[in-house]
Order: C-alpha cells, then sequence, then structure tokens
C-alpha cells in the first residue's frame, strides 16, 4: 500500500485496495457450518470470497461519468446504511464497473444474496410460531322436563310417612342393639342400692300424638347444631380470644387490662352462687362449676354441678342437681370424666360424667366415714396404672381423709384429725402441741412430691405435714391473722407457695421459711388466688368485692399489672379464680 502527501488544499486521489489471496485453495479445505453442525467442503464459488476480491464500490460525486442520470432516492424498509447507498447507484453503472471482473449472471446472483457483513442476532431469525385456539365441544347433557303439581296435603304427607319410616328403622336398630348388649352382657345382676339423695330425676320424653321424640342420636346431632349456631354468634369473641392484642399497651409501659369474653350461667343459677371452678387438665375447653344456695355454714339449700365448654357458652353440658350445695372439685390429672365434689352437708361424690342420660355417681356414706361438716376442698391424687383413683378432702370437721373409689364405693382413710390433738402430736413435746389448734379450711399437694402437704385453717396459719409418715412431721408458717382461703405451690419452682387470707393480704412463701418472701395489700378480703401455668413469676388474684388483680413479681413486685373491676355499674362478689392450663385466660366465679 501507497501513501502519497499532497499540498493543502489538494484533494486526496483515491486509493485502491485490492484484497487476493495468494495461496492456491486446497481440494481437501474444509470450513464448519454452524447451522447443520458439520464440517462442509469450501467451494470456488463462494460468495464471501468473491466480494473480498471486487474493487471499492464508491464513487465521488464529482468524478461521476456525466452520463449517469440522478435517480431519485428509492424508500426502502431496511436499517442497514450501506444497502441505503449502493441502492442510488443506478444498475446499469454497477455493470460497467464490474463487467471486467464478474459476469452479469454471477453479479445478479450476488446481489440477491443477503449482505454478509450485516450482523443480525440469532433470536430474530427464528420463525415465530403464531397463536392457536384450541376449542373442545362436548355434547350437552340429556334432560327431560318434568312438571306435576303438588298441594300443601300432598307434602304434609310425603313428610309424615318418610318419618314414620326413619322412626321404624331406627326402633328396629336399637331393639337389635338392645339384643346384642343383653347377650354380652349374660344374666341379669342385682341392682346396686344408691343413697336415694342421688337418685337422677328421669327427664319426660316429649311426644307429638302417639310418637316418641327421644330418637336415638338425636341429642348429639342437636347439640353440634348449637355449637356451630353459638360459635357464628359469637365470632368476634373467639377471634379475639385467640389473637387480641391491646394497642394501648405502646402507650402504657407496664400496665395491662383484662378483655372480657364470655358469662357462663344456667337458667336455675340465678340465685346460687359459685363456690368453686375447676379447668380440665386433659380437655383445654372444659371446665365444671359447683353451686350452692349460700355461704359456707350458712343456710342450706339446692345446688347445682355444671360442666361447661368454650365451644358453645349458652348452655352447660352437663347438669348435676344435688340437695344441698356443692362447694368444691376436682378434675381428675388423667382420666378427664372424673370428678370429685364436696358437698356442704359432708357428703363426698365421685361422678363419672362421659354419659349425660346415666352418669355413674358414687357417694359416700354415713357408715364408711362420711365428714360432718362442709367439705371446703377435694383434690385427686396421681396414681400407677393398674391402682384405684385416690382423692383427697378437707371439710370444716377437722379431718383429712383420703378416699379410694373402688367398683361401687368409696373407702376412706383419715391422715389428719385436727379435733385429736393428742394423737396427732404424741411425739411432739408438750408445748408444740397447741400448735394444731384450728379448723382445715384448705389444702394443696407439692407438685413434684405429693408426700408433702400444706393445710390452711381458720387461725391464719399454714401447716406443712407429710402424708406417708406415722409421726406427721409438721412445720408451722405463722402466716395471716385471718382464715386462710387458698395456699398454693408454684407450678415450675416447687419450693414456692402463696397464701392468701380474709386479712386482705397476699403472702409468698419460700420453703421452711418462716418469713414470707413478698407480701402484698390488696385493699380488700382476698377470695382467691392462682399461679400462673406458663410462668413462674405471674399470678392472679380476686378479692371479694370484685376486683381481680394481676401480678408479674418479675418486672413489678410493689403494684400490680392490672386492676380490674369485673362489673362497673353494680357490685358482685366474687368468690374464686382459675387459671387456664393450655391458654392465657382465667375464669372468675361469684354471685348471681
Amino acid at each position: 500500500m501507497t501513501s502519497v502527501f499532497v499540498k493543502q488544499g489538494v484533494r486526496e486521489p483515491d486509493l485502491a485496495i485490492r484484497l487476493t489471496s495468494a495461496n492456491k485453495k486446497k481440494d481437501d479445505e474444509v470450513a464448519y457450518n454452524f447451522k447443520t453442525g458439520l464440517y462442509e467442503v469450501v467451494h470456488e464459488n463462494d460468495p464471501l470470497l468473491h466480494l473480498l476480491t471486487l474493487p471499492s464500490r464508491i464513487i465521488h460525486k464529482s468524478e461521476a461519468p456525466p452520463t449517469a442520470i440522478t435517480l431519485p432516492p428509492v424508500v426502502q424498509e431496511s436499517s442497514d446504511s450501506e444497502t441505503e447507498d449502493c441502492a442510488s447507484i443506478p444498475h446499469n453503472e454497477v455493470e460497467d464497473l464490474y463487467s471486467d471482473v464478474v459476469s452479469k449472471e454471477e453479479l445478479a446472483r450476488i446481489d440477491a444474496q443477503p449482505n454478509p457483513f450485516n450482523f443480525s442476532e440469532r433470536v430474530s431469525q427464528t420463525a415465530r410460531l403464531a397463536k392457536r385456539n384450541l376449542s373442545i365441544q362436548t355434547e350437552p347433557p340429556p334432560s327431560t322436563a318434568y312438571s306435576e303439581n303438588v298441594s300443601l296435603f300432598d307434602i304434609y304427607f310425603a313428610y309424615k310417612e318418610d318419618y314414620t319410616m326413619v322412626l321404624r328403622r331406627e326402633l328396629e336398630m336399637e331393639k337389635e342393639k338392645e339384643k346384642e348388649r343383653e347377650r354380652e352382657r349374660g344374666p341379669p345382676k342385682p341392682k346396686q342400692t344408691l343413697d336415694p339423695i342421688l337418685v337422677v330425676e328421669p327427664q319426660p320424653h316429649e311426644e307429638f300424638g302417639k310418637v316418641s321424640l327421644n330418637l336415638p342420636g338425636l341429642h348429639l346431632a342437636a347439640t353440634h347444631v348449637e355449637r356451630m349456631i353459638n360459635q357464628n354468634i359469637y365470632d368476634d369473641i373467639s377471634q379475639d380470644f385467640r389473637y387480641w392484642e391491646d394497642g394501648g399497651d405502646e402507650f402504657r409501659p407496664l400496665e395491662g387490662s383484662l378483655l372480657p369474653l364470655w358469662k357462663f350461667h344456667h337458667d336455675k343459677s340465678r340465685f346460687l352462687i359459685v363456690a368453686d371452678i375447676c379447668w380440665s387438665p386433659v380437655y383445654p375447653d372444659l371446665f365444671a362449676a359447683a353451686y350452692t344456695a349460700g355461704d359456707i355454714g350458712g343456710p342450706e339449700g339446692c345446688g347445682m354441678l355444671c360442666l361447661y365448654t368454650l365451644k358453645n357458652p349458652a348452655t352447660p353440658e352437663r347438669v348435676f342437681h344435688t340437695p344441698c350445695g356443692v362447694l368444691s372439685l376436682n378434675f381428675h390429672p388423667k382420666h378427664g370424666s372424673l370428678v370429685a365434689a364436696g358437698w356442704s352437708d359432708g357428703t363426698v361424690v365421685m361422678y363419672d360424667v362421659r354419659s349425660s342420660t346415666c352418669p355413674v355417681i358414687i357417694p359416700s356414706s354415713t357408715t364408711a366415714g362420711k365428714h360432718f361438716l362442709p367439705v371446703v376442698q377435694v383434690r385427686w391424687m396421681q396414681t400407677a396404672p393398674g391402682e384405684d383413683p385416690s382423692f383427697f378432702s378437707v371439710a370444716l370437721d377437722g379431718r383429712l381423709t383420703q378416699w379410694t373409689v373402688h367398683a361401687s364405693s368409696l373407702h376412706h382413710t383419715d391422715i389428719l384429725d385436727f379435733n385429736i390433738v393428742d394423737q396427732l402430736a404424741a411425739n411432739l413435746p408438750a408445748h408444740d402441741r397447741e400448735l394444731l389448734e384450728g379448723v382445715a379450711t384448705c389444702m394443696a399437694f407439692r407438685p413434684d412430691d405429693e408426700s408433702v402437704l400444706l393445710v390452711g385453717v381458720n387461725t391464719g396459719v399454714v401447716f406443712q405435714c407429710s402424708t406417708t409418715s406415722a409421726t406427721h412431721s409438721i412445720f408451722q408458717y405463722p402466716a395471716h391473722t385471718s382464715p386462710v382461703r387458698r395456699v398454693m405451690w408454684n407450678a415450675h419452682y416447687h419450693k414456692v407457695f402463696l397464701s392468701c387470707s380474709v386479712d386482705w393480704t397476699i403472702k409468698i412463701w419460700l420453703q421452711f421459711s418462716r418469713s414470707p418472701l413478698v407480701v402484698l395489700d390488696l385493699g380488700g378480703a382476698v377470695a382467691g388466688a392462682t399461679w400462673s401455668p406458663y410462668s413462674s413469676s405471674v399470678f392472679v388474684a380476686v378479692t371479694d368485692e370484685g376486683r381481680v388483680h394481676v401480678y408479674d413479681l418479675f418486672l413489678r413486685r410493689c403494684r400490680a399489672m392490672c386492676v380490674q373491676s369485673l362489673v362497673q355499674r353494680r357490685r358482685i362478689a366474687a368468690t374464686c379464680v382459675a387459671f387456664n392450663p393450655f391458654h392465657p385466660i382465667i375464669l372468675v366465679g361469684g354471685e348471681k
């Protein structure tokens, strides 16, 4: 290549660049084809080699021959600038320019091919598939036209006939089941004689004409429908029960509030008092309430034992009427259908509430260790598999008795008797025998060791004794100056317990320490207190005036986290409180 320097203002001459190949092409030369993925033999008439040997096609306007005719620009839809420049050159001029190098047929073939130097992406070379809609047509299902005139009498008789057939089938099935039961039972056994005061009154069966409405399975179906209706009615409360959070807690540090949920009542409990409440340790939504006509030691009257469920707040699941008031009750820790109750006349009763129509009721009798005064508290004991269930009772007659449940009777064993000081304190010095004076009002077993028992008396003293030792080693806590209403061990730290009394105070104790750890004054007689099942420092207490106090000793010991009244307008006395072992909710019982 030669370069020529010229003076300024003089146009540079055009340079002709010619690319040639000095090497002769071999016969076995191949090239890789990316479209087919194969190696192909290179032919001599490859358009790429001919284009490389062509001279420049650029012609200045000043050097254009005079015979050239300037044509108007041809509008083409192309983005290639080189194609637009070449389109402006007349076709005859191109043939004259390359006539000595390429023939007309070869030039036409080259012009017909696309520009090999124009780059285009592979995506633009892919053919687009047009979308097609595929529709499926099926034959419509066969239909028939039916018409009939039906009157009200036809509908009535049709329903009546169907109802009669259903009753007949149910009656036949019930007879077959009864025959199978008689075959399994064998010969009839003599009926057991129970205390006449515990005979359950048969409920009269409603009848419509001559057809009895006592259908098997009707009660269960009605119960399920009633639960569904009540859950729809109380849907907003059910949502708050699981997911409620008070937004005002962000603006009130270390302050809380209680959200009222449901009120459980019975039609015949309007003039009764809830003496005790107990949650079921097996079923999270089940609890029992004991009703009495008056205070402990007051005039006696009829009472009730009701079982409620959170699934149906409107009516109780089970109702047991008693000739006297029920003062205490307790669920079995493993068997959710066993309930022990204490009456105001001193009777101790064991209920098996699995059946609503034929419950098993086993009472204590006067000839088998019945208490002579009201039973203020009952508690089940943990028993090994295969052993008979057992529970304890404490009454105002001063006796602490253990009851063992047999097939149809209760066997008693007296553990303590506060009225017989000489027998209980035979191994104690003479100046220590006065420690056993008083009447027991409450008791509590240590969770990890049920042989350790706390007993609160009406003198304000709390005794700790052992139920397995023959000497009944006793430790005295000078707790209160008025009757002790409740003692309870901590569920997480088993060496700590609390006691509440009528003297307005709640005291937290450490085992074998005669001075309390914490003393709290609630400003009123404390009706009950209970520890939280999910925290070792939280407990709830309720006063006779109907105020609920929630304490968290980890955050603050001098003042309650929350103090809330049960009823704002009128005054209702509270008697007991219970903490749910599964959910952060409490139950408070009282008047009306």
